[in-house]
C-alpha cells in the first residue's frame, strides 16, 4: 500500500471514529424533549445527514468560487457531487454529469489573462475553511439558544443543525489535511503554494492544462529548474508534448532533472517520471542496450512500484518491461485488464497523448510476440467531443 493510500485510510478511520463519538455522546444521550413522537428518530438523523452532505458540498464549492474570484481567476467548471456545470468555448455554462477529483466536488479555475497582478490561489484554497468557521459559529449558537427553550420543535431544529454542522466538519477535516490523499486536498495545495516558486507553477499548470484540454499542441510551456511536486508536474506536461513529437532527447533532459531531485518530490511523482524514462529507452534503443541501462537505473523494487501504479504512464512502461524483458504474457494481460481504470485516472489534457503512447508500447510487444494476439487491445483514439470534455 502506497503512502498516499495509507494516509487516506488513516483520515477515513479518524472521520468514522469521530462520527461514532458524536453519535454516542451527543445524539444518543440527548435529553431535550422531542417533537417527533410518531416519527422514528433514525429518519430525523438520516435526513439531517443528507441535508448536511448536500448543503456542505454546495457551500465548499461556493467558497471556492468566491475565493477564486478574489484571487483573480476565471471559473471553468464547478462539479458538486457529480453535477457538473462547465464553461463552453463561447463562455456559456452547460450541464452534464461527470466524475470529480475531491471528496464532494471540484472547481476548476484559470488565471485571468487581464489580471494586473499575479493571480493568488490562497483565497481559493482558504475560503472553504472560512465558510466552515462561519457555519460552525452559526450552528452552535442556534443549537445553544434553541435548547435553552422548552419548545421541543426548536430543540429538534437545534440538533438538526448540529448534525449538518458535524457533516461540514468531516468534510473540513478531509480538506485541510496538509498532505495528498486519494484526491488533492486544499490543505495539501496550500502547503505547496506557500513556496513562491510553486505559486507561479500552480498558475502556469492551470494555464497549460487548459490549453492542452482544448487540443492546443503548440502551447508554450514554461519549465522550472527548481523541482517540487508542482514544478515536476508542469515539466512533465512539456515531456508529453516532446514525446508526441518523438523528441526523446529533450524529453530525457527534463525527466533526468526531475529524477535528480528525488528528495524534493513525492514517491508517485518520482515513479511516474521513472516510468517515462523506461518508455523512452524501449522506444529509442535496441532491446539489449535498453535492458542493460534498466538493470543499472531501475532496480527490481522500482519496477514493482511501476507495476502497482494504476496510471497510464506506469502501465505503458510496465507492459514493455513485462513483455520485452520478463516475456510474461500473464503480466501483460493483467496490465491490459487494468488499463481502463488507469485511463480514467488520467488528466483530461493528457488522455489523447496517452492513448497514442500506449498503442506504440503495445505495438512493440506485439512485434516481439505476435502469437500473443494482442492486436485487439489497442485503445481507440478520442474523437473531438471526447477531447473537450
Amino acid at each position: 500500500m502506497k503512502k498516499e493510500d495509507i494516509s487516506a485510510l488513516i483520515v477515513y478511520v479518524l472521520i468514522i471514529a469521530l462520527a461514532i463519538v458524536f453519535g454516542v455522546v451527543i445524539l444518543q444521550n440527548r435529553t431535550a424533549p422531542s417533537s417527533m413522537a410518531t416519527v422514528p428518530y433514525a429518519f430525523f438523523i438520516v435526513g439531517a445527514i443528507l441535508v448536511g452532505v448536500v448543503f456542505n458540498s454546495i457551500m465548499y464549492e461556493v467558497a471556492h468560487i468566491i475565493g477564486a474570484k478574489i484571487g483573480r481567476y476565471d471559473i471553468l467548471k464547478v462539479n458538486i457531487l457529480g453535477f457538473c456545470f462547465y464553461k463552453t468555448e463561447d463562455n456559456k455554462f452547460k450541464f452534464r454529469f461527470q466524475s470529480f477529483d475531491g471528496l464532494t466536488g471540484e472547481t476548476k479555475i484559470l488565471p485571468k489573462k487581464d489580471a494586473k497582478k499575479e493571480p493568488n490561489p490562497k483565497p481559493y484554497l482558504l475560503f472553504g475553511t472560512v465558510f466552515f468557521v462561519i457555519e460552525l459559529a452559526i450552528c452552535v449558537t442556534l443549537f445553544v439558544l434553541f435548547n435553552l427553550e422548552t419548545n421541543p420543535v426548536l430543540a429538534d431544529i437545534g440538533y438538526f443543525l448540529l448534525v449538518v454542522m458535524f457533516i461540514g466538519g468531516m468534510i473540513f477535516i478531509y480538506n485541510v489535511i496538509p498532505f495528498k490523499l486519494d484526491s488533492t486536498t486544499d490543505g495539501y495545495r496550500l502547503t505547496l503554494v506557500s513556496n513562491p516558486k510553486n505559486k507561479v507553477a500552480f498558475n502556469e499548470l492551470l494555464r497549460v492544462e487548459h490549453e492542452l484540454s482544448l487540443g492546443n499542441k503548440d502551447v508554450e510551456i514554461k519549465t522550472f529548474d527548481t523541482i517540487t511536486n508542482f514544478t515536476a508536474d508542469l515539466n512533465l506536461n512539456k515531456v508529453y508534448i516532446l514525446l508526441e513529437k518523438e523528441d526523446y532527447d529533450n524529453a530525457l533532459v527534463l525527466i533526468n532533472q526531475i529524477l535528480a531531485n528525488k528528495n524534493d518530490i513525492s514517491g508517485k511523482v518520482y515513479i511516474r517520471a521513472l516510468a517515462q524514462k523506461v518508455y523512452i529507452y524501449f522506444m529509442t534503443l535496441p532491446l539489449d542496450e535498453a535492458s542493460k541501462l534498466l538493470d543499472e537505473e531501475v532496480p527490481v523494487e522500482y519496477r514493482r512500484e511501476i507495476s502497482k501504479d494504476d496510471y497510464m504512464v506506469s502501465s505503458r512502461a510496465y507492459i514493455l518491461l513485462a513483455g520485452l524483458i520478463d516475456k510474461s504474457k500473464s503480466e501483460c494481460i493483467l496490465t491490459i485488464n487494468n488499463i481502463q481504470k488507469a485511463f480514467k485516472r488520467t488528466q483530461q489534457s493528457r488522455r489523447g497523448i496517452e492513448i497514442k503512447l500506449f498503442n506504440k508500447a503495445l505495438d512493440k510487444v506485439i512485434e516481439a510476440h505476435p502469437d500473443w494476439n494482442f492486436d485487439q487491445y489497442h485503445l481507440k483514439e478520442l474523437d473531438e467531443s471526447d477531447k473537450k470534455k
